[in-house]
């Protein structure tokens, strides 16, 4: 028994596309491998007739109504109210590749691991061919220093993420933290806390999914600040200006990000780290380095104006 879990937010129109692409790869994979199934739906507090909206799709999906405050919490409540022995995790904006759940299935069952991470940095490249591309690109830069021993990773991501029930034994019906309202870091938080209790992230390089373009610049940055604020739980001390500098500028710099890319949205990333300190002297230590950066590539922060935007919007 295989439980597919999706929270979704409002989305209607990206979930039925990634709902299209999981009873896609179901129907697939049942031609190979007899198993059952159920696909439930987390609906995360969205706008009035969502449900309904929901119920009206060609799909025979469970909805489960959020009652708490946050992601974490949304795939928590999935978990508690699925009964599949493998769970498997994706976001409505991704969709899934046709021999998803027959991949998951298998390393599952060959392996025994109780957590399996896939890839998390493929793009649809469909909506927005730069952003789609700059995003993918980054992603593997970023998410590769995390991979050791040729299959097993010390960071996940929940948009492609696998596990067996007895995860629960483990680490309690809390498997996500709960502690964030928004979406910041509650997979990387559940990454850690598997470390941390010997559990190995197997991963699987054909478990493939893939995730939805930003529209632009600035749907990027408001998402890397977010990331960066959930920093906070994950970072015991705050890193050196030498590692930050090194990780989320050089590095993808020279492993061809686009400057005009790769400036504003790490740089929206760290402001969210720095601001979620509350710590002045930091904050202000911050910014003398932030700017230091941008004039190392010729560029001012003020030439971002998305930035100013985003603090305006944080605020």
């Amino acid at each position: 028994m295989i439980s597919v879990i999706v929270p979704c937010k409002n989305r209607i129109e990206k979930l039925s596309l990634c709902l299209e692409s999981i009873y896609e790869s179901i129907n697939y994979s049942l031609s190979y491998k007899e198993f059952e199934y159920e696909v439930l739906v987390i609906n995360d507090h969205s706008d009035e007739g969502f449900r309904e909206k929901v119920q009206e799709l060609p799909y025979g999906v469970k909805i489960v109504d959020s009652d708490g405050v946050g992601p974490g919490y949304a795939r928590n409540l999935g978990i508690r109210n699925t009964i599949g022995e493998y769970i498997f995790f994706t976001d409505s904006d991704c969709v899934v590749s046709k021999d998803w759940i027959l991949e998951g299935i298998k390393i599952l069952d060959e392996s025994g691991a109780i957590v399996v991470q896939g890839i998390p940095w493929l793009f649809q490249k469909n909506t927005n061919i730069y952003m789609g591309d700059q995003e993918q690109k980054l992603y593997e830069i970023m998410f590769s220093t995390y991979l050791y021993d040729g299959n097993k990773t010390k960071m996940t991501d929940s948009r492609n993420l696998l596990m067996n029930r007895k995860i629960i034994d483990i680490l309690g019906d809390e498997v996500f933290a709960e502690k964030m309202a928004k979406a910041t870091a509650e997979s990387r938080v559940f990454g850690t806390r598997c470390l941390n209790s010997n559990i190995e992230i197997l991963f699987d390089r054909d478990l493939c999914i893939y995730h939805e373009d930003s529209k632009d610049i600035e749907s990027v940055c408001k998402q890397k600040y977010r990331h960066g604020s959930g920093r906070i739980m994950i970072w015991e001390e705050t890193p050196t200006y030498e590692f930050l500098e090194e990780r989320y500028f050089t590095r993808p710099i020279q492993n061809g990000i686009d400057i005009d890319y790769i400036l504003p949205a790490h740089a929206a990333f760290l402001f969210g780290y720095f601001q979620a300190l509350n710590d002045d002297k930091k904050y202000k230590e911050f910014l003398d380095f932030i700017t230091k950066v941008f004039e190392k590539y010729n560029k001012k922060t003020t030439d971002y104006e998305i930035i100013n935007s985003i603090l305006k919007d944080y605020e």
